[in-house]
């Protein structure tokens, strides 16, 4: 291994020479050259910064302002106690105590829980246990509940184990109707870290709740730590309500009063799907924040009727508040070429779908983008079975779109060498951009004025449906690596890259992770920023001189984007062991350089200021840096 030299100015232990000099690692170093050839690749947009966000089981909870889990009371019932999931009694025995779940009998369209008291003294119910509470905080406890035979003092409250209960921690709300009606109280939390939540009925009383929550008193239905989080990283487009649960999702459930919104069972992912954040949260998020609506559109349990229904929603929810009307993006299905998808169909029954649904989408909001499901066949639910599908649409359907659309995942594991690990994520990039320009290609080659996105895109180590971890993905260098890898093949596509949405905004895969009031942003976030303040840009082509890393990629990856007044250069350092000092010569002062590093995989990634010496910069192993070169003078003399 190569080294360098230290001198030591003092004497050792061991009696060795003042002055010695030793040999330590040296970190090799890859030569770099990144020129322009003097030509444009295109004009790439802010809109490859895209989001998802996937109506999943931990993610339209973690984005309330509720602590509760299951506030709904959705069944189905816990055979020994009757008391549905989440819940369950207080004390050991249910002595006097009878608690059953009632199909049926709701508000919300699901079940309702009775709770019902036999004895004659005390008092009995049920509780909800890991409650996350931070000192100082106040809370709104609200519950929809309907008195039996006679009206009911109802107690509520906030306790920890080992802790006397405070006062300020409970409250009381009477229910004097036979019908279902609101009350509310007010409760103080007892402290920080987990506690208790109760609710309890004095002696021969029967109540039966609809749902219940406990919110932030200060807060509004959404979590306000996530509505804050959305000023710190880009968000151009948001699509809504994600990938496979959108084949089974009825928009009409996410309108309107939501304590009238039901939890229904998921036969996709066999959860549960909630509506608690549905149409009319997600248009007033993108509303406020400035993010350009992109639809999924149920084409497997819905009917064309209701896609347009959708549709007329959701333009006249914009004119109705005379806020500018968006050219939305509507896509019709999400994967359906799979055979894990419910609405698994041919390429042929696609085409035909299309014909059903496309133009009544189009007459309720015809300044509308159709995004159609761009893949090359369809599986076959046996070998050999597979079925055109994108030659289809290009052939029988362009009239039916406007872009085409894919999802592109990587797979990775934890346990190669990390020179291997990185090697296989270079050829997985490498094998995406190539397939992505055989898509371009195939629209060129048919004449058509038509672009293409990708919806979904990640790079997929952890997550797992069955990992009780809430399909948890770590953000290390791995993947701040891929997400700038397929962030500059992105870019390098120009105009014909319209879109591409990460996969996922919130927990599932996520960027941002938020749970009991408290958001984490993932490094993913670092990249992001990193290039948001180029785009929309011009992408120049570059001729780039490294070493080889694998026999599809060089050590080093690049892409230059010239923005208003800036250049803005993007380099990553793919090698697990060499640094890389790239000449950047010829284009102009370096004003700025920010970088991201770490030295292993599942370790935090950090932010660094890269060494610059007269016109290169050198990056340690497994970075991503930006440059910003603000004299471009030189390059519009040469044509740019």
């Amino acid at each position: 291994m190569p080294t360098h030299t230290r001198t030591r100015t003092g004497a050792t232990s061991d009696g060795e020479r003042p002055n010695a000099t030793i040999e330590l690692p040296r970190t090799p170093v890859s030569q770099v050259k990144v020129r322009a050839t003097g030509t444009s690749l295109g004009r790439t947009g802010l809109q490859v910064l895209s989001n998802n966000i996937e109506a999943y089981e931990n993610t339209i909870p973690a984005m309330l302002s509720d602590r509760l889990r299951n506030g709904k009371f959705a069944g189905p019932e816990n055979p020994q106690t009757g008391i549905a999931a989440g819940w369950e009694p207080i004390g050991n025995t249910m002595g006097g105590l009878t608690c059953r779940l009632i199909p049926g009998m709701y508000l919300s369209g699901r079940e309702a829980q009775l709770v019902h008291t036999t004895m004659q003294q005390g008092r009995a119910g049920i509780l909800q246990a890991g409650i996350q509470v931070r000192a100082g905080e106040n809370f709104e406890v609200e519950m929809w509940a309907r008195a039996q035979h006679r009206p009911i003092t109802v107690a509520v409250g906030l306790r920890q184990s080992g802790h006397a209960a405070v006062a300020a921690s409970k409250g009381e709300m009477t229910f004097d109707l036979a019908h279902w009606h609101r009350r509310t109280c007010h409760i103080a939390a007892p402290g920080d870290g987990d506690a208790f939540f109760e609710i309890t009925i004095p002696g021969d009383s029967r109540l039966i709740i609809d749902q219940v929550h406990l919110r932030p008193a200060d807060e509004g239905h959404v979590s306000q730590a996530l509505l804050d989080a959305f000023g710190q990283f880009p968000c151009p487009v948001l699509r809504f309500p994600g990938g496979c649960v959108s084949c089974t999702y009825h928009w009409e459930h996410g309108t309107g009063a939501v304590h009238l919104r039901p939890v229904v069972d998921d036969p996709v992912f066999k959860y549960k799907v909630h509506y608690d954040f549905g149409t009319d949260e997600y248009l007033e998020l993108c509303a406020a924040k400035g993010i350009r609506p992109f639809i999924t559109l149920n084409t497997t349990t819905a009917t064309p009727e209701q896609a347009a229904g959708w549709a007329t929603y959701i333009r006249d929810w914009y004119l109705s508040r005379s806020l500018v009307l968006p050219s939305a993006y509507f896509m019709f299905g999400n994967e359906n070429y799979g055979t894990h998808e419910i609405g698994h169909m041919t390429g042929e029954m696609y085409v035909a779908q299309l014909r059903e649904f496309v133009p009544a989408v189009r007459a309720a909001y015809p300044e509308a983008r159709m995004v159609a499901i761009g893949e090359y066949e369809s599986a076959g639910v046996r070998e050999g079975a597979q079925t055109p599908w994108r030659s289809l649409l290009i052939d029988q359907a362009p009239d039916l779109f406007d872009l085409l659309a894919v999802t592109r995942y990587t797979w990775g594991f934890d346990s190669p060498p990390l020179t291997d690990t990185m090697a296989s994520l270079v050829d997985a990039l490498a094998d995406k951009e190539a397939d992505l320009e055989r898509q371009a290609q195939s629209i060129r080659d048919a004449g058509l004025d038509r672009t293409m996105g990708v919806v979904e895109w990640n790079y997929w180590t952890r997550a797992s449906h069955n990992d009780h971890a809430g399909f948890y993905e770590p953000n290390d260098i791995r993947h701040c690596l891929y997400a700038g890898g397929f962030l500059n093949a992105f870019c390098r596509m120009g105009e014909m890259m319209e879109i591409a949405n990460y996969y996922s905004l919130v927990n599932t895969m996520g960027m941002i992770h938020s749970h009991d009031g408290e958001v984490q942003l993932s490094d993913l976030v670092k990249v992001f920023n990193l290039y948001k303040d180029a785009l929309p840009g011009d992408v120049m082509d570059l001729q780039i001189e490294a070493p080889s890393l694998t026999e599809k990629r060089l050590i080093v990856d690049a892409v230059f984007i010239r923005a208003a007044s800036s250049i803005y250069g993007f380099l990553i350092n793919f090698s697990a062991t060499d640094a890389a000092e790239v000449d950047l010569q010829g284009w102009g002062k370096i004003l700025e350089t920010r970088g991201l590093s770490a030295q292993a995989i599942l370790e935090p990634v950090s932010e660094f200021e890269p060494d610059v010496q007269a016109g290169s910069v050198t990056m340690p192993p497994m970075s991503v840096v930006r440059v910003v070169c603000g004299d471009h003078s030189s390059m519009i003399e040469r044509g740019y």
